[in-house]
Protein backbone atom coordinates (compact mmCIF):
# COMPACT_ATOMS: atom_id res chain seq x y z
CA UNK A 1 0.00 0.00 0.00
CA UNK A 2 0.86 3.77 -0.70
CA UNK A 3 2.92 5.63 2.30
CA UNK A 4 0.62 8.59 3.45
CA UNK A 5 2.20 11.75 5.87
CA UNK A 6 -0.06 11.91 8.67
CA UNK A 7 -0.91 15.46 10.49
CA UNK A 8 2.06 14.89 13.02
CA UNK A 9 4.75 16.03 10.32
CA UNK A 10 7.00 18.71 11.34
CA UNK A 11 7.93 20.12 8.20
CA UNK A 12 11.49 18.98 8.33
CA UNK A 13 12.10 17.85 4.77
CA UNK A 14 14.01 15.04 6.16
CA UNK A 15 12.19 12.68 3.93
CA UNK A 16 12.09 14.54 0.27
CA UNK A 17 15.33 14.06 -0.18
CA UNK A 18 15.06 10.10 0.76
CA UNK A 19 12.56 9.34 -1.98
CA UNK A 20 13.79 7.71 -5.23
CA UNK A 21 11.07 8.25 -7.11
CA UNK A 22 10.33 12.14 -6.15
CA UNK A 23 6.84 11.43 -4.55
CA UNK A 24 7.14 13.80 -1.69
CA UNK A 25 6.20 17.30 -2.01
CA UNK A 26 6.68 20.49 0.03
CA UNK A 27 2.91 21.85 1.00
CA UNK A 28 1.50 24.10 -1.23
CA UNK A 29 4.03 23.02 -4.03
CA UNK A 30 2.36 21.48 -7.28
CA UNK A 31 3.42 18.36 -7.99
CA UNK A 32 4.82 17.21 -11.43
CA UNK A 33 3.28 13.67 -13.15
CA UNK A 34 6.13 11.60 -15.03
CA UNK A 35 4.44 13.11 -18.33
CA UNK A 36 5.56 16.53 -17.46
CA UNK A 37 2.05 17.61 -16.64
CA UNK A 38 1.60 20.12 -13.25
CA UNK A 39 -1.26 19.06 -10.66
CA UNK A 40 -2.05 21.14 -7.59
CA UNK A 41 -0.95 20.50 -4.20
CA UNK A 42 -2.28 17.64 -2.14
CA UNK A 43 -1.61 19.27 1.40
CA UNK A 44 -0.82 23.14 1.74
CA UNK A 45 0.44 22.49 5.54
CA UNK A 46 2.57 19.68 5.59
CA UNK A 47 4.69 17.67 3.01
CA UNK A 48 2.95 15.08 1.20
CA UNK A 49 2.88 11.70 -1.54
CA UNK A 50 1.67 11.81 -4.33
CA UNK A 51 0.38 7.97 -4.43
CA UNK A 52 0.41 7.76 -8.59
CA UNK A 53 4.36 8.07 -7.65
CA UNK A 54 5.10 6.22 -4.40
CA UNK A 55 6.78 2.56 -4.71
CA UNK A 56 7.19 2.27 -0.89
CA UNK A 57 10.68 1.81 -2.07
CA UNK A 58 10.64 -1.14 -3.97
CA UNK A 59 13.47 -1.51 -6.72
CA UNK A 60 15.50 0.27 -4.44
CA UNK A 61 15.75 -0.20 -0.68
CA UNK A 62 14.31 -3.01 1.60
CA UNK A 63 12.74 -0.48 3.52
CA UNK A 64 10.83 3.25 3.16
CA UNK A 65 13.15 5.59 3.07
CA UNK A 66 10.77 8.05 4.21
CA UNK A 67 9.75 6.71 7.22
CA UNK A 68 13.64 5.61 7.91
CA UNK A 69 14.55 9.14 8.63
CA UNK A 70 11.34 10.76 9.92
CA UNK A 71 12.07 12.16 13.39
CA UNK A 72 8.36 11.91 14.06
CA UNK A 73 7.83 8.58 12.85
CA UNK A 74 4.90 10.26 11.17
CA UNK A 75 5.39 8.51 7.73
CA UNK A 76 2.83 5.23 7.71
CA UNK A 77 0.97 2.98 5.52
CA UNK A 78 -2.34 4.23 3.93
CA UNK A 79 -4.81 1.70 4.39
CA UNK A 80 -7.03 2.73 1.84
CA UNK A 81 -4.76 2.12 -1.06
CA UNK A 82 -2.97 -1.42 -0.77
CA UNK A 83 -0.54 -2.70 -3.13
CA UNK A 84 1.22 -5.24 -4.11
CA UNK A 85 5.07 -5.99 -4.86
CA UNK A 86 4.70 -6.49 -8.07
CA UNK A 87 2.50 -3.68 -8.74
CA UNK A 88 5.15 -1.42 -6.94
CA UNK A 89 7.65 -3.00 -8.86
CA UNK A 90 6.00 -2.46 -12.26
CA UNK A 91 5.03 1.19 -11.25
CA UNK A 92 8.97 1.49 -10.21
CA UNK A 93 9.75 0.74 -14.07
CA UNK A 94 7.56 3.17 -15.46
CA UNK A 95 8.94 5.79 -13.44
CA UNK A 96 12.39 5.28 -14.43
CA UNK A 97 12.80 4.25 -17.89
CA UNK A 98 15.79 4.19 -18.35
CA UNK A 99 16.96 2.22 -15.23
CA UNK A 100 16.97 -1.27 -15.61
CA UNK A 101 15.16 -2.65 -12.32
CA UNK A 102 15.63 -6.42 -12.10
CA UNK A 103 13.28 -8.67 -10.81
CA UNK A 104 15.19 -9.71 -7.52
CA UNK A 105 15.41 -5.60 -6.86
CA UNK A 106 15.38 -4.55 -3.15
CA UNK A 107 11.92 -4.83 -1.86
CA UNK A 108 10.55 -4.77 1.44
CA UNK A 109 8.78 -7.45 0.72
CA UNK A 110 11.43 -9.90 0.19
CA UNK A 111 13.29 -8.79 3.34
CA UNK A 112 14.11 -11.88 5.49
CA UNK A 113 11.08 -12.69 7.69
CA UNK A 114 8.76 -10.18 5.97
CA UNK A 115 6.07 -11.46 6.78
CA UNK A 116 5.83 -11.70 10.67
CA UNK A 117 4.30 -8.92 11.75
CA UNK A 118 7.43 -5.72 12.14
CA UNK A 119 7.77 -2.25 14.09
CA UNK A 120 6.85 -0.75 10.35
CA UNK A 121 3.04 -0.70 9.94
CA UNK A 122 3.30 -1.93 6.04
CA UNK A 123 4.61 -4.68 7.45
CA UNK A 124 2.38 -5.28 10.29
CA UNK A 125 -0.97 -4.61 7.63
CA UNK A 126 0.82 -6.78 5.11
CA UNK A 127 1.14 -9.68 7.47
CA UNK A 128 -2.41 -9.58 8.90
CA UNK A 129 -3.86 -9.32 5.56
CA UNK A 130 -2.20 -12.58 4.47
CA UNK A 131 -2.07 -14.42 7.94
CA UNK A 132 -4.02 -18.18 7.57
CA UNK A 133 -6.82 -18.57 9.89
CA UNK A 134 -5.88 -20.70 12.85
CA UNK A 135 -6.16 -24.74 12.88
CA UNK A 136 -8.88 -26.16 15.13
CA UNK A 137 -6.21 -28.47 16.68
CA UNK A 138 -3.72 -26.66 16.68
CA UNK A 139 -0.14 -28.85 18.57
CA UNK A 140 1.18 -26.73 21.28
CA UNK A 141 4.61 -25.48 20.59
CA UNK A 142 6.57 -23.42 22.54
CA UNK A 143 7.26 -19.72 22.93
CA UNK A 144 10.35 -18.92 21.44
CA UNK A 145 12.86 -17.23 23.26
CA UNK A 146 12.61 -13.54 23.65
CA UNK A 147 15.06 -11.58 22.15
CA UNK A 148 16.86 -8.92 23.81
CA UNK A 149 15.33 -5.83 24.67
CA UNK A 150 17.97 -3.32 22.72
CA UNK A 151 16.86 -5.36 19.22
CA UNK A 152 12.99 -4.89 20.20
CA UNK A 153 12.97 -1.37 19.10
CA UNK A 154 15.18 0.29 16.33
CA UNK A 155 18.82 1.51 16.91
CA UNK A 156 18.35 5.41 17.65
CA UNK A 157 21.02 7.82 17.48
CA UNK A 158 20.96 11.30 19.10
CA UNK A 159 21.56 13.63 16.21
CA UNK A 160 22.92 17.45 16.68
CA UNK A 161 20.39 19.97 18.31
CA UNK A 162 18.33 16.86 20.51
CA UNK A 163 16.87 15.68 17.10
CA UNK A 164 16.22 11.64 16.97
CA UNK A 165 17.52 10.08 13.82
CA UNK A 166 17.15 6.83 13.25
CA UNK A 167 20.78 4.56 11.94
CA UNK A 168 19.54 4.01 8.90
CA UNK A 169 22.96 4.02 6.16
CA UNK A 170 22.34 6.23 3.26
CA UNK A 171 21.79 4.74 -0.21
CA UNK A 172 24.89 5.63 -2.62
CA UNK A 173 24.43 8.20 -4.74
CA UNK A 174 23.46 7.47 -8.22
CA UNK A 175 24.25 10.08 -11.31
CA UNK A 176 20.84 11.17 -12.34
CA UNK A 177 20.87 11.90 -16.12
CA UNK A 178 20.07 15.27 -17.82
CA UNK A 179 16.54 16.07 -16.97
CA UNK A 180 14.07 16.38 -20.05
CA UNK A 181 10.84 18.22 -19.20
CA UNK A 182 6.98 18.85 -21.46
CA UNK A 183 7.22 21.30 -23.94
CA UNK A 184 11.42 20.94 -24.49
CA UNK A 185 12.55 20.89 -28.21
CA UNK A 186 14.49 17.83 -29.77
CA UNK A 187 17.40 19.73 -30.92
CA UNK A 188 21.05 20.79 -28.75
CA UNK A 189 21.31 23.83 -27.07
CA UNK A 190 24.63 24.94 -28.66
CA UNK A 191 23.36 24.55 -31.61
CA UNK A 192 19.65 26.27 -31.20
CA UNK A 193 22.00 28.64 -29.93
CA UNK A 194 23.97 29.49 -33.16
CA UNK A 195 20.68 29.38 -35.50
CA UNK A 196 19.37 32.52 -33.29
CA UNK A 197 19.76 36.08 -34.49
CA UNK A 198 22.35 38.47 -32.91
CA UNK A 199 21.28 39.75 -29.64
CA UNK A 200 21.95 43.76 -29.93
CA UNK A 201 19.94 45.95 -32.66
CA UNK A 202 20.89 46.56 -35.92
CA UNK A 203 20.28 49.88 -37.87
CA UNK A 204 19.46 50.02 -41.24
CA UNK A 205 20.74 53.36 -42.10
CA UNK A 206 23.26 55.80 -41.01
CA UNK A 207 20.19 58.31 -39.80
CA UNK A 208 19.24 55.66 -37.55
CA UNK A 209 22.88 55.26 -36.62
CA UNK A 210 22.92 58.87 -35.63
CA UNK A 211 19.47 58.68 -33.10
CA UNK A 212 20.95 56.06 -31.55
CA UNK A 213 24.07 57.85 -30.76
CA UNK A 214 22.38 60.91 -29.43
CA UNK A 215 20.05 58.62 -27.54
CA UNK A 216 23.33 56.70 -25.87
CA UNK A 217 24.81 60.59 -25.21
CA UNK A 218 21.62 62.16 -23.96
CA UNK A 219 21.15 59.28 -21.12
CA UNK A 220 21.89 61.39 -18.58
CA UNK A 221 19.43 63.57 -19.33
CA UNK A 222 16.68 61.26 -19.88
CA UNK A 223 17.69 59.69 -16.76
CA UNK A 224 15.52 62.06 -15.00
CA UNK A 225 12.38 60.93 -16.11
CA UNK A 226 10.44 58.31 -13.92
CA UNK A 227 11.40 54.75 -13.23
CA UNK A 228 8.36 53.59 -15.85
CA UNK A 229 9.40 55.79 -18.44
CA UNK A 230 12.35 54.21 -18.61
CA UNK A 231 11.90 50.96 -18.48
CA UNK A 232 9.85 51.64 -21.70
CA UNK A 233 12.51 53.45 -23.14
CA UNK A 234 14.67 50.34 -22.81
CA UNK A 235 11.79 47.80 -23.78
CA UNK A 236 11.73 49.93 -26.67
CA UNK A 237 15.64 50.16 -27.96
CA UNK A 238 15.73 46.63 -26.65
CA UNK A 239 20.03 47.37 -26.82
CA UNK A 240 21.77 47.79 -23.48
CA UNK A 241 24.52 49.84 -25.71
CA UNK A 242 22.17 53.01 -26.43
CA UNK A 243 20.22 53.22 -23.08
CA UNK A 244 20.22 51.83 -19.90
CA UNK A 245 17.74 52.64 -16.98
CA UNK A 246 20.52 52.56 -14.50
CA UNK A 247 23.43 53.90 -16.42
CA UNK A 248 20.95 56.94 -17.26
CA UNK A 249 20.04 57.33 -13.70
CA UNK A 250 23.94 57.22 -13.00
CA UNK A 251 24.16 59.67 -15.24
CA UNK A 252 22.09 62.26 -14.54
CA UNK A 253 23.08 61.91 -10.96
CA UNK A 254 26.47 63.09 -11.56
CA UNK A 255 24.92 65.50 -14.76
CA UNK A 256 23.18 67.20 -11.33
CA UNK A 257 26.08 67.42 -9.51
CA UNK A 258 27.56 70.04 -12.19
CA UNK A 259 23.98 71.66 -13.06
CA UNK A 260 22.35 72.51 -9.83
CA UNK A 261 25.84 74.38 -8.79
CA UNK A 262 25.81 76.63 -11.87
CA UNK A 263 22.32 77.12 -11.65
CA UNK A 264 22.54 78.10 -7.91
CA UNK A 265 25.43 80.43 -8.52
CA UNK A 266 23.88 82.02 -11.70
CA UNK A 267 21.03 82.54 -9.54
CA UNK A 268 22.83 84.38 -6.97
CA UNK A 269 24.96 86.65 -9.48
CA UNK A 270 21.47 87.70 -12.01
CA UNK A 271 19.90 89.02 -8.58
CA UNK A 272 23.34 90.87 -7.96
CA UNK A 273 23.66 88.93 -4.32
CA UNK A 274 27.23 87.94 -4.86
CA UNK A 275 30.06 89.13 -7.60
CA UNK A 276 31.37 86.51 -10.04
CA UNK A 277 34.98 85.49 -9.30
CA UNK A 278 34.85 86.35 -5.65
CA UNK A 279 34.71 84.20 -2.57
CA UNK A 280 31.18 84.84 -1.63
CA UNK A 281 30.67 82.38 -4.53
CA UNK A 282 31.32 79.44 -2.87
CA UNK A 283 28.53 79.19 -0.32
CA UNK A 284 26.05 79.03 -3.45
CA UNK A 285 28.14 76.43 -5.15
CA UNK A 286 27.69 74.35 -1.75
CA UNK A 287 24.07 74.85 -2.10
CA UNK A 288 23.84 73.57 -5.31
CA UNK A 289 25.97 70.19 -4.10
CA UNK A 290 23.52 69.83 -1.46
CA UNK A 291 20.55 69.87 -3.65
CA UNK A 292 21.92 67.76 -6.05
CA UNK A 293 22.83 64.92 -3.27
CA UNK A 294 19.76 65.20 -1.37
CA UNK A 295 18.22 64.94 -4.99
CA UNK A 296 20.36 61.62 -5.11
CA UNK A 297 19.38 60.51 -1.96
CA UNK A 298 15.61 61.00 -2.54
CA UNK A 299 15.77 58.98 -5.59
CA UNK A 300 17.67 56.29 -4.32
CA UNK A 301 15.99 55.92 -1.02
CA UNK A 302 14.50 52.25 -1.78
CA UNK A 303 18.23 51.12 -1.60
CA UNK A 304 19.01 52.73 0.97
CA UNK A 305 16.51 52.30 4.09
CA UNK A 306 14.39 49.58 2.23
CA UNK A 307 16.69 46.73 1.34
CA UNK A 308 15.63 46.56 -2.01
CA UNK A 309 16.92 43.74 -4.46
CA UNK A 310 19.87 45.35 -6.38
CA UNK A 311 17.97 44.62 -9.83
CA UNK A 312 15.30 47.24 -8.73
CA UNK A 313 17.62 50.09 -7.60
CA UNK A 314 17.85 52.73 -9.77
CA UNK A 315 21.89 53.35 -9.35
CA UNK A 316 24.23 50.04 -8.18
CA UNK A 317 27.01 51.56 -6.39
CA UNK A 318 30.06 49.67 -5.60
CA UNK A 319 29.94 46.21 -3.25
CA UNK A 320 30.65 47.02 0.23
CA UNK A 321 29.96 45.66 3.70
CA UNK A 322 27.28 48.38 4.57
CA UNK A 323 23.96 47.35 5.79
CA UNK A 324 21.69 47.44 2.34
CA UNK A 325 24.18 45.20 0.33
CA UNK A 326 23.88 42.54 3.21
CA UNK A 327 24.70 41.58 6.93
CA UNK A 328 26.49 40.96 9.25
CA UNK A 329 26.03 37.00 10.32
CA UNK A 330 27.53 37.23 13.58
CA UNK A 331 30.53 35.52 13.20
CA UNK A 332 32.61 38.18 11.01
CA UNK A 333 31.12 36.49 8.00
CA UNK A 334 29.28 38.82 5.75
CA UNK A 335 26.48 37.09 3.66
CA UNK A 336 26.21 39.32 0.71
CA UNK A 337 22.34 40.31 -0.30
CA UNK A 338 22.67 39.03 -3.80
CA UNK A 339 23.74 35.53 -2.73
CA UNK A 340 20.71 35.54 -0.71
CA UNK A 341 18.74 36.34 -3.44
CA UNK A 342 19.93 33.79 -5.52
CA UNK A 343 18.57 31.10 -2.53
CA UNK A 344 14.88 32.94 -3.66
CA UNK A 345 15.23 32.57 -7.02
CA UNK A 346 15.07 36.58 -7.93
CA UNK A 347 18.78 36.67 -9.90
CA UNK A 348 17.95 36.44 -13.14
CA UNK A 349 17.93 37.96 -16.86
CA UNK A 350 15.46 37.94 -19.64
CA UNK A 351 17.04 38.71 -22.92
CA UNK A 352 14.31 39.90 -25.82
CA UNK A 353 15.54 38.70 -29.03
CA UNK A 354 14.35 38.81 -32.22
CA UNK A 355 13.33 35.44 -32.62
CA UNK A 356 13.38 33.89 -28.84
CA UNK A 357 13.72 34.89 -25.78
CA UNK A 358 16.68 33.81 -23.56
CA UNK A 359 16.50 32.97 -19.78
CA UNK A 360 19.58 33.10 -17.16
CA UNK A 361 18.90 32.08 -13.84
CA UNK A 362 21.50 32.52 -11.18
CA UNK A 363 21.33 29.34 -8.83
CA UNK A 364 22.95 29.63 -5.13
CA UNK A 365 26.75 29.44 -5.10
CA UNK A 366 27.71 29.35 -1.42
CA UNK A 367 26.33 28.05 2.16
CA UNK A 368 24.69 30.77 4.28
CA UNK A 369 26.76 31.37 7.42
CA UNK A 370 26.05 29.11 9.77
CA UNK A 371 27.51 27.62 13.48
CA UNK A 372 25.02 24.35 12.42
CA UNK A 373 27.27 23.97 8.58
CA UNK A 374 30.46 24.09 11.03
CA UNK A 375 29.18 21.69 13.34
CA UNK A 376 28.14 19.42 10.49
CA UNK A 377 31.49 19.84 8.80
CA UNK A 378 29.85 21.18 5.37
CA UNK A 379 31.73 22.45 2.83
CA UNK A 380 31.45 26.04 1.97
CA UNK A 381 30.43 25.74 -2.06
CA UNK A 382 26.06 25.50 -1.97
CA UNK A 383 25.42 21.51 -3.81
CA UNK A 384 23.51 21.58 -7.21
CA UNK A 385 19.96 21.99 -6.43
CA UNK A 386 17.43 19.86 -8.38
CA UNK A 387 15.06 21.66 -10.52
CA UNK A 388 12.27 21.13 -12.56
CA UNK A 389 10.80 23.18 -15.80
CA UNK A 390 7.54 23.81 -17.08
CA UNK A 391 5.65 26.41 -19.96
CA UNK A 392 2.14 27.35 -19.25
CA UNK A 393 0.72 29.86 -21.28
CA UNK A 394 2.76 32.66 -21.26
CA UNK A 395 4.06 31.94 -18.16
CA UNK A 396 7.98 29.62 -17.97
CA UNK A 397 7.98 28.42 -14.06
CA UNK A 398 11.62 27.61 -12.51
CA UNK A 399 11.17 25.42 -9.56
CA UNK A 400 14.46 24.67 -7.75
CA UNK A 401 15.08 22.74 -4.81
CA UNK A 402 17.72 21.65 -2.16
CA UNK A 403 17.93 17.50 -2.41
CA UNK A 404 21.03 17.12 0.06
CA UNK A 405 19.62 15.93 3.46
CA UNK A 406 22.39 17.51 5.42
CA UNK A 407 21.98 21.17 3.95
CA UNK A 408 18.26 20.55 4.25
CA UNK A 409 18.88 20.71 7.73
CA UNK A 410 20.91 24.16 7.46
CA UNK A 411 18.02 25.59 5.98
CA UNK A 412 15.32 25.22 9.00
CA UNK A 413 17.93 27.61 11.07
CA UNK A 414 20.03 29.67 8.77
CA UNK A 415 18.26 33.22 7.86
CA UNK A 416 16.91 33.79 4.59
CA UNK A 417 17.50 29.87 3.08
CA UNK A 418 14.84 28.57 2.16
CA UNK A 419 14.86 24.31 0.91
CA UNK A 420 13.11 25.69 -2.69
CA UNK A 421 12.09 28.15 -4.46
CA UNK A 422 9.58 29.36 -7.61
CA UNK A 423 10.37 31.69 -10.27
CA UNK A 424 7.69 32.71 -12.64
CA UNK A 425 8.89 34.39 -15.33
CA UNK A 426 5.99 36.61 -17.72
CA UNK A 427 6.74 36.40 -21.87
CA UNK A 428 5.31 38.98 -23.79
CA UNK A 429 5.44 36.98 -26.65
CA UNK A 430 4.48 33.58 -27.42
CA UNK A 431 6.73 30.48 -27.49
CA UNK A 432 7.07 27.36 -29.66
CA UNK A 433 9.10 25.42 -27.11
CA UNK A 434 12.31 25.40 -24.58
CA UNK A 435 15.82 23.95 -24.60
CA UNK A 436 17.80 24.38 -21.48
CA UNK A 437 21.23 23.19 -19.95
CA UNK A 438 22.85 23.56 -16.54
CA UNK A 439 26.22 24.97 -15.85
CA UNK A 440 28.73 26.49 -13.50
CA UNK A 441 25.23 26.97 -11.22
CA UNK A 442 23.21 28.70 -13.83
CA UNK A 443 20.30 27.73 -15.88
CA UNK A 444 20.08 29.05 -19.54
CA UNK A 445 16.81 28.43 -21.38
CA UNK A 446 16.34 29.32 -24.78
CA UNK A 447 12.34 30.13 -25.55
CA UNK A 448 12.14 30.36 -29.68
CA UNK A 449 8.85 32.39 -30.41
CA UNK A 450 6.52 31.22 -32.22
CA UNK A 451 6.27 32.42 -36.10
CA UNK A 452 3.71 34.49 -36.99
Amino acid sequence: MATVITSECINCGACEPECPNTAIYQGGVEWQAPDGAMHPAISNDIFYIVPEKCTECVGFHDHEACAAVCPVDCCVPDPNIPETHDVLLARARALHPTEAIPDDAPSRFKKEGADAPKANGHDAVAAAAAAPAPAPAAKPVAAPAAKPAAAAAPQRVVGMRGRVEKAVPRPAAVARPVPSFAGELPIDFEKLLAELGPSRRRTSSRLGSVGFALLAVGQGILGALPAGSKQRIAATVNDRRFFDPALATAGNVFLNLLLYPIVSLGFAVATRRVDLFTLAVHPWIFLGLTIAALEAGFRLRESFFRGAPLAETPLRGAKSTVGFDGFSAGRQVFDEKLERERRYGSVYQLEDRDDAYILRVEFPRVLPPSTLADELGLAREMPDYEYQLSLRDSTFVVHGRVTDAQVRRLTAVAPAFPSEFTTRVSLRDPVSGFRHRYQDKTLEVILPKAAG
